[in-house]
C-alpha cells in the first residue's frame, strides 16, 4: 500500500492544465516545443487508458467444484458500494481487495454500480454558481481545494468541468496563483498509518494576539483539528492535543503535551519529535494553505482598520472587540477549510485525497488485525 495506483482523472486533468499553460506560452518562449510534445503525448496515453478502463471486461469464471479452475472471488455488494463512496480509483479498490480491477468492474456490472454514474448530472450554470459561492468564501482557494469543497458538498465533478468552471468565474484569480507559486524542498519521511504520527504546531498572529492551534495525521495529511485562541499558553495547547506520537514544532506552547507523552508512552519510541516547522513537511504545506485561503485575509483586515486609525492595538478593550468578533468567524472559515482540504487530491499521493488514505490506512490495519487473529489461532 506504499505506492498507491494513480488517480487517471486526476493525472489527465493535470496534463491538459499544464499543455495548456506552455502551449499558451510557446509563442513567447523558445526551447517549449520538446516538453509540449512530450505532454502531448503524454495526455495522450492517460486519455487512451482512461477510455480502456471505462468498459468492464469480462472474463470467464467456474464456480467451485470438482472441476478445475479457480473459484469465484467473493465482493460484498455494500463492501464494493462503501469503497465507490469514498471515489477511491477501481485501480486502487482492486489493489485493497487483492483481486484485479477487471474482477472489481465485472462485479460493479453485476451490481449495477459505475464510476461515471456517480458524477453529478449539473449543469453548467448551476456548477458555475456553486464554485462561485465557494470563492465567494475563500477567494484564494484553487482547483483543488474547491475541488475538495464540491466532494464535501456530495459532489462529485470531472476535472476538466470544475476546471472549465474556475476558468469562466475566477480567470483573474487563476493568474494571480500561477504567478505565485513557489517551492520548498523539506525533508520527508515514512509513516506507518493514520495515528502514527501527528505533527503539530501553532502560527500565530502576533500583532492580535490570535494564535491558530493546527494538526495534521502524518500519514494521510488529513486535518484533524484547526482551532483558534487567544492565548499560546501549554495549557491551551494541551487542550487542542490528540494523543499520538507527535511532530512538533520548538516553542513554549509544547511542554505539557511533551510531558504527556513521555509520561504515557514512554521515552524510547520517539512520542515526542521538536524541531524547527520549516522541516515538518507536510503541516507546513498546510499552513501555506491556511494562510492563502483563510488567515491573509483577517491579516488584511486588521491592518486595514490600523491603518485607518479605526483599531489600536493598545487598546485592551478594542483588541477584546477584535477577539470577540473575529475568532468566531476565523474558526467557522477554518471548519469551511477542513472540509476541503481533506478532500482535496494531492499530487503526490496519484491524486488520492487525505480523507481516502486515512480510510485506507484504517481499513488496512483492520486487514492486518484480522490476518494476525487467523494467524494466532
Amino acid at each position: 500500500m506504499k505506492q498507491q495506483p494513480i488517480n487517471l482523472d486526476y493525472l489527465e486533468f493535470l496534463t491538459h492544465h499544464e499543455l495548456i499553460l506552455f502551449e499558451s506560452f510557446s509563442q513567447q518562449i523558445g526551447g517549449v516545443t520538446e516538453i509540449t510534445e512530450a505532454l502531448q503525448n503524454l495526455h495522450y496515453l492517460v486519455q487512451c487508458d482512461i477510455n480502456d478502463s471505462s468498459m468492464p471486461i469480462v472474463e470467464h469464471e467456474t464456480e467451485v467444484g470438482p472441476g478445475s479452475g479457480h473459484p469465484n472471488v467473493t465482493i460484498e455488494r455494500e463492501h464494493l458500494k462503501n469503497l465507490l463512496d469514498t471515489y477511491l480509483p477501481v485501480a486502487c479498490i482492486a489493489k485493497f481487495i487483492g483481486v484485479s480491477r477487471s474482477t472489481v468492474y465485472r462485479r460493479m456490472q453485476e451490481f449495477d454500480m459505475s464510476v461515471r454514474g456517480t458524477y453529478s448530472t449539473m449543469t453548467d450554470q448551476e456548477l458555475d454558481i456553486l464554485i462561485s459561492s465557494i470563492k465567494s468564501q475563500m477567494p484564494n482557494a484553487g482547483y483543488r481545494l474547491v475541488q475538495g469543497h464540491l466532494v464535501t458538498m456530495g459532489l462529485r465533478v470531472q476535472w476538466w468541468r470544475m476546471m472549465a468552471s474556475m476558468h469562466r468565474v475566477d480567470a483573474a484569480g487563476i493568474f494571480s496563483r500561477l504567478t505565485e507559486i513557489g517551492c520548498v524542498v523539506r525533508r520527508s519521511y515514512s509513516v506507518q498509518g493514520p495515528l502514527s504520527l501527528i505533527e503539530i504546531v501553532f502560527p500565530i498572529l502576533n500583532r492580535y494576539n490570535i494564535v491558530v492551534f493546527g494538526g495534521v495525521d502524518g500519514y494521510s495529511r488529513k486535518v484533524l483539528y484547526l482551532d483558534a485562541a487567544t492565548n499560546n499558553r501549554a495549557k491551551t495547547a494541551f487542550s487542542f492535543f490528540i494523543r499520538s506520537a507527535h511532530r512538533q514544532d520548538q516553542g513554549v506552547e509544547n511542554p505539557d503535551i511533551a510531558h504527556f507523552m513521555f509520561a504515557t508512552q514512554g521515552t524510547g519510541r520517539s512520542s515526542f519529535i521538536s524541531g524547527k516547522s520549516v522541516h515538518n513537511q507536510r503541516v507546513e504545506r498546510l499552513w501555506r494553505d491556511v494562510w492563502v485561503a483563510v488567515t491573509s485575509k483577517y491579516h488584511d483586515i486588521l491592518h486595514t482598520l490600523e491603518e485607518d486609525g479605526l483599531l489600536d492595538i493598545s487598546d485592551a478593550t478594542l483588541l477584546f472587540g477584535v477577539h470577540y468578533i473575529f475568532v468566531p468567524q476565523l474558526q467557522a472559515d477554518f471548519d469551511t477549510f477542513i472540509e476541503g482540504w481533506n478532500n482535496h487530491s494531492l499530487q503526490t499521493e496519484g491524486g488520492l485525497t487525505p480523507e481516502q488514505l486515512w480510510c485506507m490506512g484504517h481499513l488496512q490495519d483492520l486487514d492486518e488485525e484480522e490476518r494476525l487473529e487467523v494467524k494466532n489461532k
